[in-house]
């Protein structure tokens, strides 16, 4: 009797097993995956779960933080490595070119820059005027290339220029003034590269008394700057450094300052 009441028993267990559906929220995969996920964790001694663990929590972390790669796969750099790199790149151009000129004039030399993202990328270009004086200053415009290095546009003007922009259109402009005369001058990003797009003239005289007046007229504003003159060599030698701010406000260093950076 004790045979078939036992019987009656295990056979209640199976037939209650196999009533189990999809739509219960359980199948045979996750069952086995469950059992086997017990196994483990019964079956694995402590010390090596917790170890186990612990170094997949660490390296969930140094994903999360690991910063993103700077190279594309064809070997371009990223725009967000492009983005970290350029102030050390331009900053890199300016001593350059402010050492080159000190040692090539005897101690004296001046430069100005400022920053403009002239091809709307979210990268600045860096605007470069040196030389000795109003006399030989030129102007170079450099930009970002596809490896994070300088690259010169060419030879944009000389002396007795102030870097501005339109505000009715954002375009990058030249103003020079020179005893009265004067030139809006103004530049588009074509294909790659700065181009002139025309200019305005104009003279002092009884009606247009100064340069301002007619910039505030054409909506033209200047853009903020950095002037660095050096003169004299070895203990005699002294450089200076303002930042110049549209607003009318500045800041002035002793040496070759580099930290502004638009």
């Amino acid at each position: 009797m004790k045979r078939i009441i036992a019987l009656s028993c295990l056979a209640a267990v199976m037939l209650a097993g196999c009533g189990k559906t999809e739509k219960d929220g359980t199948d045979s995969k996750s069952e086995t995956t469950t059992k086997a996920t017990e196994a483990v964790t019964t079956e694995a001694p402590e010390e090596e779960t917790t170890e186990a663990l612990t170094t997949a929590a660490e390296t969930s972390a140094e994903a999360a933080t690991a910063p993103e790669t700077t190279k594309e796969p064809d070997g371009m750099v990223s725009a967000g490595g492009r983005m970290d790199m350029y102030p050390a790149i331009y900053q890199g151009v300016i001593k350059s070119k402010f050492d080159e000129t000190v040692n090539r004039n005897e101690g004296n030399a001046s430069i100005e820059y400022a920053f403009r993202d002239l091809d709307a990328d979210g990268i600045p270009e860096l605007l470069l005027k040196y030389g000795t004086c109003e006399a030989d200053y030129q102007i170079h415009i450099y930009t970002l290339d596809d490896e994070a290095g300088a690259k010169d546009l060419g030879l944009y003007g000389g002396g007795h220029t102030s870097f501005a922009y339109d505000e009715n259109t954002g375009d990058f402009v030249i103003v020079w003034g020179h005893m009265g005369a004067a030139s809006i001058i103004y530049y588009k990003w074509e294909n790659g590269t700065l181009k002139s797009n025309g200019s305005y003239d104009f003279n002092l005289d009884e009606e247009i008394t100064s340069y301002d007046q007619v910039l505030e007229e054409k909506g033209i504003r200047y853009i903020d700057h950095v002037y660095v003159s050096s003169f004299g060599m070895g203990d005699d030698a002294m450089t200076k450094t303002y930042v110049y701010h549209a607003n009318g406000e500045s800041e002035e260093y002793d040496g070759l300052n580099l930290d502004y950076m638009g």
